[in-house]
């Protein structure tokens, strides 16, 4: 437990920065990259204990993986556009061709043209391979393209997955009765599942009602101490303040109960994906045998270990603001 917490410590005090520091936007990029291709090597690799897989797929693998992630981050250039990712498809002219569904077709006639080539990989390895491509391509784009969207976005599920798994946690080993998922995850149970979306609503909800208090008190932080410039918070404008889905869509036409309301009902709902992504990700160690999928971080395991809730919560996240954008014609504001 002391070892989780140190590196829990460890972690906050580099991402933290990475996150709400402007000119970092960077490292946050550079950061992304490396955990799409630690999460790539960490699936691949989880395949190997029922079947050795060589270095050489392995590295086509995270090279497909990191394909579909630049195209859907490049899908977004609109507000994405300083993004390595799509600084780098600009750089080599490939902006304008790479979509999502070109990376898909190219991940698809690869993977099937390996399996012809080498008869030791059969169509079950053609879908383990796709589907971790999909998997950890679509989530890490999502967190890349919430990020540029807005750090409040990002800031909102971290803390809604950080609070839904601590107080899973605590509220399971103080009440815990009811196994929520025997197989999957004996360890949780029903009422640490509840117990833990419950404190994530509370601080989800709180996040978003007073978003406009909040980043007025960290300007007036900043300005005292002469450092607003190295942060992306937004302004006021003409004495205004900022909403906590402005410039995503109109928001501001929600009543108080509205606004209450709703807040409550997406950030149960993104607290329960949450809980999915987890026990999606244990569902896959548990089918291998494995406990941790890497050691990078001491105490959590790997990048899916540590990351899966944010991983998936991001992606339905990003789906809903899509959702909202298309069918009930809110679009992103300019």
């Amino acid at each position: 437990m002391k070892k989780r917490i140190i590196t829990a410590i460890v972690l906050t005090l580099i991402l933290a920065p990475v996150i709400l520091i402007a000119k970092l936007i960077r490292v946050f990029d550079v950061i992304a990259i490396v955990m799409t291709v630690a999460a790539s090597y960490e699936l691949v690799n989880m395949y190997s204990k029922e079947k050795p897989i060589h270095l050489a797929m392995k590295i086509i693998n995270g090279f497909l993986t990191l394909l579909l992630m630049f195209s859907i981050v490049n899908h977004f250039s609109d507000y994405c556009e300083e993004s390595l990712m799509v600084q780098f498809l600009m750089l080599i002219h490939m902006d304008t061709f790479l979509t999502p569904v070109v990376a898909l077709m190219t991940c698809f006639i690869i993977i099937m043209a390996i399996m012809v080539i080498n008869p030791a990989y059969t169509m079950a390895d053609v879908g383990k391979f796709f589907i971790s491509i999909i998997y950890i391509g679509v989530c890490v784009g999502a967190v890349t393209i919430l990020r540029y969207l807005g750090i409040r976005f990002i800031v909102y599920l971290l803390g809604i997955t950080v609070c839904t798994d601590v107080f899973a946690l605590v509220f399971g080993m103080s009440f815990g009765k009811h196994k929520m998922a025997p197989v999957t995850s004996p360890k949780k149970t029903w009422e640490g599942a509840i117990g833990g979306t419950a404190v994530a609503t509370v601080v989800g909800v709180c996040v978003i009602l007073f978003y406009p208090h909040i980043i007025n008190g960290c300007l007036k932080v900043t300005d005292a101490m002469h450092i607003s410039s190295l942060f992306n918070a937004e302004r006021p404008v003409d004495g205004e303040t900022f909403e906590f889905f402005d410039k995503v869509f109109r928001y501001r036409e929600f009543t108080i109960m509205g606004k209450i309301c709703f807040g409550i009902t997406l950030t149960v709902f993104l607290s329960v994906c949450s809980q999915i992504g987890d026990l999606l990700a244990s569902k896959l160690k548990r089918t291998y045998g494995i406990k941790d999928y890497s050691n990078i971080f001491p105490g959590h395991g790997g990048v899916l270990d540590r990351f899966d809730s944010l991983f998936f919560a991001s992606a339905v996240f990003l789906l809903f603001l899509l959702i909202e954008m298309n069918i009930f014609s809110w679009p992103f504001a300019a």
